[in-house]
């Protein structure tokens, strides 16, 4: 019956780390039952008490083993869970926003305006600000820099500073949220990637 194990490969299995190290405690706690009971007469005590401290210990190294399983797969779920991208959802309120495409600097993207002026676009969660820069043919493009720290889940709403319903008419520059969109005036720190 041992013949079996003779031709185990040890290192193989203890490269599996603490795993095939409980496994093969386990091969060799059955090896001293397998001995004690080929004994002819009654088991020896202290070796009996060995025996069972050392299926103890090796009872304590798989539950161990177990352990960190979990909590190792548990840990790869939630970081797969996680995402990577942060959406940028906005409109742009403009009577001709189809006519306008949005370029997104400060990484790669660029999204087409829809019906009702609504746009969205996933950016890199390792991000920290995009200018948006809208911009049609025959008109000078406007930029609007955003913190993707600072983004909700709610679009945002962008307005021009000049109206495209007459075509020459200029009209004020909205108030902009500055919990939202960074004014245009001042100078936005470097882009960093976390």
């Amino acid at each position: 019956m041992l013949d079996v194990f003779k031709d185990l490969d040890v290192l193989e299995i203890l490269r599996l780390g603490l795993a095939g190290l409980c496994f093969l405690l386990s091969l060799l706690a059955f090896f001293l039952i397998y001995r004690e009971q080929g004994r002819e007469g009654k088991p020896r005590e202290g070796i009996t008490r060995a025996i069972y401290t050392f299926m103890a210990v090796n009872l304590v190294t798989a539950v161990i083993v177990g352990a960190v399983g979990l909590v190792t797969t548990h840990e790869a779920k939630k970081a797969s869970d996680t995402p990577t991208e942060v959406p940028i959802k906005g409109q742009l309120e403009e009577p001709e926003a189809k006519q306008y495409s949005v370029i997104f600097k400060g990484m790669i993207g660029m999204a087409q305006i829809m019906d009702g002026g609504f746009f969205e676009q996933k950016c890199p969660k390792n991000v920290n600000a995009v200018i948006l820069e809208f911009g049609r043919a025959g008109v000078v493009p406007e930029q609007f820099p955003l913190y993707l720290d600072q983004l909700s889940n709610k679009p945002l709403i962008f307005k021009l500073a000049h109206s495209a319903e007459t075509g020459s008419q200029r009209v004020a520059k909205p108030a902009i949220d500055s919990a939202q969109i960074a004014p245009t005036n001042e100078q936005l720190p470097p882009l960093q990637i976390k």
